[in-house]
């Protein structure tokens, strides 16, 4: 059994660790590619620009020796020799850079340098050897070795005596094709090749570092919250007629799996606030972007559907966003204008297809805390909890704004929403520690967007396209102002308090 434990906790640490270089390459890897282009593109201009054309032409010779008889000092005759073949290429360096050599190639090229170089070789165990002329400019290279053919055998008399050479094969032309290619392509793929495996690797060992959620039993060991559902991932087809992108348990386009887990969420939810007798719920998460006002949504029109009375409050004062993700376009005060003072028009909005009411307005404030803590928001909550069965609050994200843990102070409970693999473990450990130490009473969380394969209960949707559930803007400038007005419909409903 402890094996079968052991193995499966192997399975699942592989499969989040894949994920989480999924997710990371997914994020960076235009950056890898790009910066491996440049590296390229750099290397193929700086080998190109290095890039010399060389040139040769050859020739093949044979050697002959003359030896002197030893009764007649006077005659001689020749030999093809090997030996002397050898001799003659070890020998062919010290002559060609001699001083006497290259005056006699200046002389017969007619210039004042000789633009390249000549080397020999023999072929071992023949009297054959190879002479070789190079240079930038075919021309040159051709020049060169004819000239050197000239002037070789009387540079060479002084050192190799009366040997002979002999030409067996010279070139008729100039070379047309360089000896040496031009290497700039290839050398750019290869180092794209080497910066893209190193900035994968980078990626890699990146994903190492990163600390989230993927499970329950993360969030045990993180933070000792009950876990009271996993909520999947879903994503809808796009579609012409907003109200059908709506991620809530009344569009008819969802799948089973989303509507059980909120189903799943409602039961234990309410067992959990029964033993308290709480009936004021405040829904917040870490950082934006977590699900929280899809969780509050649907979870505030599951308990609608058993007919329990139930309101869903705004409570994010910088940006009231409710009305528009649910599609209602009637004008209305909410928490910014009952707070205020100001309010002229304060009646509860009726969701469509529920009975679900909602506290939502049109105006915003950039300076919340005011209003938050104030006795007249105790007053707007004890109001509703003698009518109302449930109130439910849709906060900003506790991580990053102190709405949350304010409005806390008047509520019976709070859901922690975790996205799951999104915010840093130590984000989400002091977020909910801050809260806890504030007197914030932390019902449980729930895992939100989980995938398959990275969770042991995790389960896609069977949408898969590309419209994933987003809610409203994202919060990217908290400190801004927020403003929103809609025209209202003839045939919007609403209900007085």
């Amino acid at each position: 059994m402890d094996e079968e434990k052991s193995s499966g906790f192997l399975e699942l640490n592989l499969q989040v660790l894949l994920h989480n270089f999924l997710k990371t390459a997914k994020r960076l890897i235009w950056l890898v590619l790009l910066l491996a282009l440049l590296v390229g593109a750099f290397m193929y201009i700086r080998t190109d620009r290095s890039y010399t054309p060389r040139y040769s032409s050859s020739a093949v010779f044979s050697v002959k020796a003359c030896y002197t008889s030893t009764t007649d000092l006077t005659s001689s005759n020749p030999y093809l020799d090997s030996n002397a073949a050898q001799m003659l290429s070890q020998t062919f360096p010290y002559i060609i850079a001699s001083d006497n050599t290259q005056m006699l190639l200046r002389s017969e090229l007619g210039m004042s340098y000789v633009p390249g170089s000549v080397t020999a070789r023999s072929t071992a165990e023949t009297p054959l050897f190879t002479m070789t002329a190079t240079s930038d400019n075919p021309q040159y290279a051709y020049d060169i070795l004819m000239a050197t053919i000239a002037v070789y055998p009387q540079a060479a008399s002084s050192i190799l005596g009366d040997t002979q050479i002999e030409i067996i094969n010279q070139p008729l032309a100039p070379s047309s094709e360089p000896i040496n290619r031009n290497t700039a392509l290839s050398s750019a793929v290869k180092y794209m090749i080497v910066v893209f495996l190193v900035g994968v690797l980078a990626i890699f060992l990146f994903s190492l570092t990163r600390k989230t959620v993927h499970s329950a039993e993360d969030l045990r060991r993180l933070v000792n919250l009950k876990c009271f559902a996993y909520i999947p991932l879903v994503k809808l087809k796009k579609h012409s007629n907003k109200s059908k992108l709506l991620l809530a348990i009344t569009n008819p386009r969802l799948g089973s799996a989303f509507n059980e887990s909120i189903r799943s969420l409602r039961i234990k939810l309410q067992k959990a606030l029964g033993a308290k007798n709480a009936r004021v719920l405040m829904i917040t998460s870490t950082i934006p972007n977590e699900g929280k006002t899809t969780v509050a949504i649907n979870l505030a029109l599951s308990l609608a559907s058993e007919g329990k009375r139930v309101i869903l409050i705004d409570g994010d004062l910088r940006k009231q966003s409710m009305k528009e993700t649910l599609g209602i376009n009637q004008s209305s005060d909410g928490l910014v204008e009952i707070l205020m003072g100001t309010s002229k028009n304060f009646h509860l909005l009726n969701v469509p297809d529920s009975t679900l009411l909602l506290l939502s307005g049109d105006n915003t404030t950039d300076k919340p805390q005011p209003l938050l803590d104030t006795p007249r928001m105790k007053q707007v909550l004890s109001l509703l909890r003698d009518k109302l069965d449930y109130i439910i609050i849709d906060t900003p994200p506790a991580g990053i704004l102190s709405d949350a843990a304010t409005i806390a102070k008047y509520t019976d409970a709070t859901l922690y929403v975790v996205r799951q693999d999104m915010a840093n473990s130590a984000q989400i450990l002091n977020s909910i520690q801050s809260l806890s130490s504030g007197g914030v009473n932390i019902v449980g969380c729930v895992l939100n967007q989980t995938q398959a394969g990275t969770t042991r209960y995790g389960y896609g949707s069977k949408y898969s396209d590309s419209y994933g559930y987003h809610y409203g803007s994202k919060y990217s400038a908290y400190g801004t102002k927020y403003s929103h007005y809609v025209e209202p419909e003839e045939d919007a409903e609403s209900s007085d308090l």
